[in-house]
């Protein structure tokens, strides 16, 4: 679990890089795991809420005591600037989010933040630059209360308006709009405060990986070669539901069966088509759900993702196939219903090249991965270059309590942020 303490038993290996004091991160992201600190030793910190505001008003403290220029959009988006000689320009923006899902870790979205804020205080001691580098903290990344994830980067991109808003309810009933407006915002104003992606020149966003490669193999910077696009497909077998006792097992029509049967060939099916596509059945819904019943429905959810469109769609076409033939090899029907489907990002080949020379410079070793899930970068990807830099996560752990990443590994992250930025910046 997370402490200050602990980061800073490393102190003493944290590598010195000019103008990025260690200490100085530690003591921020403790501050922020105090907002909203669970008794399990994790972080629940919804958008709209006593905790995410108490986060940003901290946050907003930070930017400003850094000499940035701070603003607000009318979501909530928090933005501050270091202005360059030529403020006429596209922007280098940066940035994360500060919310978490239930009972996540103190890392994921707060981390990028930081990084990309000491990034920023280090680039203002040592001169101007061409381009101004704008600091983006986005509202309501993760999704975990209106299930409407990556919404701020979105609503600043012009991707949902006002109507939108009033679609999305949390568990108590409030919708995202209402909510909006307990906190003083102006969604109504939202398009005030679009932005063009002529007004972008590049977007770097810092993550923790969420995985084990970096970790596995050594390495210190993760150089993310695609973000992949999600799509999710529902699988509903449709059977007979009879007696589990006595009914004999050559008459059943089973479609838990079926499921099992299916979810085993889904594990088979990614590294047909892609070395990085992945498939998931994380949800199985059964009817009537009883110990001695022999199921007549059962729903299974698929998760597949790549950053190569094509191959995660021939993923699911062979799902879809698979699905079809099983349902007819035990006589059963089987409905297929399509989800959402979100389109991968591949980060540009200049963009990576940059983060590895930045890395490098450094003299950090780096390493080319996708990211398997969804960020800001992704929103932002669509529209003007985007990248992003991973820092190792211990075990792979995320979204609990169990998250971790050292402290040399996080100052790592920041100067490749920094030196990333800086050639942005210049160009």
């Amino acid at each position: 679990m997370f402490s200050k303490e602990r980061l800073l038993k490393e102190l003493d290996q944290t590598p010195t890089y000019e103008g990025i004091d260690p200490l100085e991160l530690a003591e921020k992201l403790s501050a922020l795991f105090e907002i909203g600190k669970t008794p399990e030793g994790g972080v629940t910190r919804f958008p709209y809420t006593d905790e995410e505001n108490k986060a940003k008003t901290l946050f907003r403290s930070w930017m400003e005591e850094a000499g940035l220029e701070v603003k607000e959009d009318a979501v909530g988006n928090l933005f501050g600037t270091l202005r360059g000689t030529s403020p006429e320009l596209p922007v280098v923006m940066t940035g994360s989010h500060l919310d978490s899902v239930p009972n996540g870790g103190a890392f994921d979205g707060p981390l990028g933040c930081l990084s990309s804020l000491l990034a920023m205080k280090a680039i203002a001691k040592n001169g101007k630059l061409q381009r101004s580098i704008e600091l983006a903290v986005f509202v309501d990344e993760e999704g975990a209360r209106f299930k409407n994830g990556i919404f701020g980067s979105r609503a600043m991109m012009g991707e949902a308006g006002p109507e939108d808003y009033k679609t999305f309810y949390d568990e108590q009933g409030s919708s995202l709009y209402d909510e909006m407006i307990r906190n003083g915002h102006q969604p109504d104003r939202i398009a005030e405060d679009v932005r063009a992606p002529e007004e972008i020149y590049a977007f770097l966003e810092l993550h923790i990986e969420q995985g084990k490669r970096l970790e596995s193999e050594g390495t210190d910077i993760g150089v993310v070669s695609g973000i992949a696009g999600p799509s999710w497909t529902s699988f509903t077998f449709i059977g007979e539901t009879d007696h589990a006792g006595n009914t004999p097992m050559e008459f059943r029509k089973d479609t838990v069966a079926a499921a099992a049967e299916f979810i085993l060939a889904v594990e088979k099916m990614p590294r047909r088509f892609s070395e990085t596509a992945v498939a998931t059945v994380g949800k199985l819904n059964v009817f009537p759900n009883g110990t001695n019943v022999i199921s007549g429905r059962t729903e299974a959810v698929a998760d597949v993702r790549d950053i190569d469109r094509e191959a995660r769609d021939a993923v699911i076409q062979s799902m879809k196939e698979a699905a079809q033939t099983i349902a007819e090899s035990r006589g059963l029907t089987v409905e297929i219903r399509d989800g959402i489907s979100i389109a991968p990002v591949i980060v540009p080949d200049d963009i990576q090249d940059i983060i590895r020379q930045a890395a490098e410079k450094s003299g950090l070793s780096t390493l080319s991965l996708p990211s398997g899930a969804g960020h800001d970068a992704m929103t932002l990807g669509k529209y003007v270059p985007s990248g992003m830099i991973f820092v190792p996560s211990q075990n792979g752990k995320s979204h609990s309590p169990e998250e971790w990443t050292s402290l040399p590994d996080c100052i790592k992250g920041v100067q490749t942020v920094k030196e990333s930025l800086l050639q942005l910046a210049d160009k």
